[in-house]
């Protein structure tokens, strides 16, 4: 019978149906009987047609309180299920929810259609049941690593949707924000009180990473974590809903799928003109070993030699190429299998960075002709081996490119202050103002500065004017106290404690190169007071623990003190190679690192590119070489470089090589890569599907019909129609009743 209204507390209005019997007996009250002598002719006429009238005035009277209470109800809305005996009397439209699994798994070729060709034609059949005449609803939703919702629609505008789909995402599956995006859909409809018969229709190939592997809370890509499926689920059986899970994909538990999952850059980043070796990943997803299966690699556009590698099953292989990129710059790496059944992973891009030497300047305190006492000597010979290794350009293949200037040259007009990547001031005396403004504007861009003391430093307080302000703003990372020596060359001081997670100290944190940082002699050094904003590195064993190394953020660019001399006036760092080379190469390189933009991506992730000049005409080109203008104002960046605006996720949709190309500069690549996760192609079964929660169930499709069988209550129709019909029929009746009647009596009166 019926289970329940919509708006139970509107039932209650069929208690008005009582207002026609009320009104009668009300009406009887008012009227008191009188006998008078003419009235006896009326009463014997009245007596043979008493029973007649009162049947009459009864039925009557029943047909008005039934139309009453039939518009009463109608307006409640009450529903059944569909055992119900009233199941003939339900309200039939429906409204149906499809949510189509988009992931780039379900380009998985079986035979000659995909997966996702079955889905589309399996959403169609769905969709051609509905029937748009009884005003039968549909909603898509192309579930992807972000669901596409569509609005609810008519089947011909839904089918019509559809087919606009023309092809799977390059995305992996988030169900639970798909399920999350229909509960939401029908939560708002059960406030508005609005809606037919609800079904909701998940159409996938039931991937097991979509299932199994998240149905428990994970990171959202925008910090914070995502909710769990089974916490969307429980949110649709709230609405006494389910999920009819409709499995459309292969017939294997473990399809069979080899892909390219990674790019590495073996060792040391890689350098224009020095060869290095890129290994290629690929990944045997299915359950029988493949051999000599053949790997490509392009870089920049042009095809290496291929290799060819043996897969085991389930397992994993590498293929190792040697690689020389001729420029510096962002270069692309491309590696690809011959084509198999999902085409989407069998290729895989990378962009590589191949920086350009970097350019340090050093301002030389104390030049000497004799290397071990020039203050600067040990660190030119460190940055400026003697090689006869040549790059693409002729010039020594060499990670810097060193200028040295005297401290007057520092503030000549042509000076290479603006083009240096990092500074080093060794044993530098006080500087003219103008040239500490140039030092600060410049460190403020971003670049490095090292600043090393000396026997040439003379007065500390001098040299603390130029470079130290209280307020922080100076460029100097502490305060000079005073110079710090031992009393002869017997004694020395060495370095006690230093940060092992530092680039520049990593290192020595092995314990088997340790020593050579800690047991290092320091005669002399100048002793610091660190500034609030400092960062001590490394410290001596003085009693006061002064700082050896000490590192302060400034702009953009970062200053790093060295508080005893580069050379071996004051110590015997210099002396061994194991300590100097080490440390000076990763302080340098640390200090002097360019700005770096990552340029791998996964599918639907923005960027906002940055080029080295004010880019003009800029065009983003796909990988299927469709080009789009990048309108909008460039931002220029304190270090001279330019932000063009940004990418959002829509414009970088599919995997592949996108470039950037701008006039009077080279292209700009940038790699979108597919999630690893989809390659693996291993299926959930029924039974695990069905044991994450119970509001998902697994259809079983009749091939002959369509239809689906699935292990779920019966569905909830409305009567409202039936009940407003039937309150109009007996308006009706009522109406056509009493004007019978009255006409009738007047007749015989």
């Amino acid at each position: 019978m019926i289970e329940g209204f919509l708006n139970p507390g509107l039932a209650i209005g069929a208690t008005l149906a009582a207002v026609p019997l009320v009104i009668h007996l009300l009406n009887r009250q008012r009227h008191r009987p009188q006998r008078w002598a003419a009235m006896r002719f009326v009463l014997a006429a009245y007596r043979k047609t008493r029973r007649r009238v009162q049947l009459e005035n009864l039925l009557l009277l029943l047909l008005r309180m039934l139309a009453v209470a039939a518009i009463a109800f109608a307006v409640a809305r009450p529903f059944a299920s569909g055992d119900s005996p009233l199941v003939g009397l339900q309200e039939e439209r429906r409204d149906l929810v499809l949510v189509i699994d988009g992931s780039a798994s379900t380009g998985y070729r079986a035979e000659v259609e995909s997966v996702f060709d079955r889905i589309k034609e399996r959403a169609g059949v769905l969709l051609e049941g509905l029937d748009e005449g009884r005003g039968d609803r549909a909603r898509l939703i192309l579930a992807g690593e972000r669901p596409r919702v569509f609005p609810w629609t008519d089947p011909q505008d839904a089918r019509s949707i559809l087919q606009s789909i023309e092809r799977p995402l390059d995305e992996s599956l988030d169900l639970a924000l798909a399920l999350g995006e229909v509960a939401a859909v029908f939560e708002e409809s059960a406030q508005r009180g609005a809606g037919g018969a609800a079904e909701i229709h998940l159409l996938t190939d039931l991937q097991e990473s979509a299932f199994l592997a998240i149905s428990s809370t994970r990171s959202a890509p925008e910090g914070g974590t995502r909710p769990a499926l089974t916490e969307q689920l429980a949110r649709i059986e709230a609405l006494d809903l389910a999920v009819l899970v409709e499995d459309l994909g292969p017939g294997d538990l473990t399809p069979p799928n080899l892909s390219v999952d990674s790019i590495l850059v073996l060792g040391e980043g890689p350098r224009a003109g020095t060869p290095f070796e890129v290994a290629v990943g690929v990944s045997n997803h299915g359950e029988r070993e493949l051999l000599a299966e053949r790997v490509a690699l392009q870089v920049g556009g042009e095809r290496l030699p291929s290799q060819r590698v043996d897969v085991p099953a389930r397992g994993k292989a590498e293929a190792v190429f040697t690689v020389t990129l001729e420029d510096s710059g962002y270069q692309d790496i491309v590696a690809s299998l011959e084509g198999d059944r999902l085409g989407v992973d069998d290729s895989r891009a990378r962009v590589v960075l191949a920086p350009p030497p970097l350019e340090v300047l050093v301002v030389n305190g104390a030049p000497s002709d004799r290397v071990e006492e020039d203050e600067a000597g040990y660190l030119l010979a460190v940055l400026e081996p003697p090689t006869d290794e040549l790059g693409v350009d002729g010039e020594p293949n060499s990670p810097f490119r060193v200028q040295t200037i005297s401290p007057a040259e520092l503030d000549a007009s042509d000076s290479p202050i603006e083009e240096a990547d990092l500074i080093v001031l060794a044993n530098v005396p006080a500087l003219p103002s103008t040239a500490v403004t140039r030092l600060e504007e410049r460190v403020a861009a971003g670049a490095g500065l090292l600043i090393t003391a000396g026997d040439r430093l003379g007065d500390l307080s001098s040299w603390s004017e130029d470079l130290f302000r209280a307020d922080g703003t100076g460029l100097l990372p502490g305060e000079p106290v005073r110079q710090v020596s031992a009393a002869d060359r017997t004694r020395y001081y060495r370095v006690n404690e230093f940060d092992e997670e530092h680039p520049a100290l990593n290192f020595f944190g092995d314990e088997r190169w340790r020593p050579l940082l800690t047991e290092a002699p320091f005669y002399d050094f100048v002793s610091f007071t660190p500034s609030p904003t400092a960062r001590v590195l490394a410290s001596f064993d003085d009693t006061a623990r002064s700082p050896f190394l000490m590192e302060r953020a400034y702009g953009d660019g970062k200053v790093v003190l060295w508080a005893s001399s580069l050379d071996r006036a004051w110590n015997r760092v210099p002396d061994s190679p194991g300590t100097f080379v080490p440390l000076v190469l990763e302080l340098v390189q640390d200090l002097g690192a360019r700005f770096q933009q990552e340029r791998n991506l996964a599918v639907g992730s923005g960027i906002e590119i940055v080029v080295d000049s004010f880019p003009r005409a800029a065009t983003l080109i796909s990988p299927s070489g469709a080009q789009r203008p990048i309108e909008g104002d460039s931002i220029e960046r304190p270090d001279r470089r330019w932000a063009l605006p940004m990418l959002d996720g829509s414009w970088m949709d599919s995997v592949g090589v996108y470039t950037v190309r701008t006039e009077g500069a080279r292209t700009q690549p940038v790699a979108v890569q597919l999630d690893a996760r989809e390659s693996d192609l291993s299926r959930a079964t029924a039974l695990e599907v069905e044991a994450i929660h119970p509001a998902l169930r697994v259809a079983t499709v009749n091939a002959q019909d369509g239809q689906v069988e699935a292990n779920i209550a019966p569905r909830q129709g409305e009567l409202w129609r039936w009940l407003a019909l039937a309150a109009l029929v007996f308006l009706v009746a009522e109406s056509l009743w009493g004007a019978w009647i009255g006409t009738r009596r007047r007749t015989h009166s």
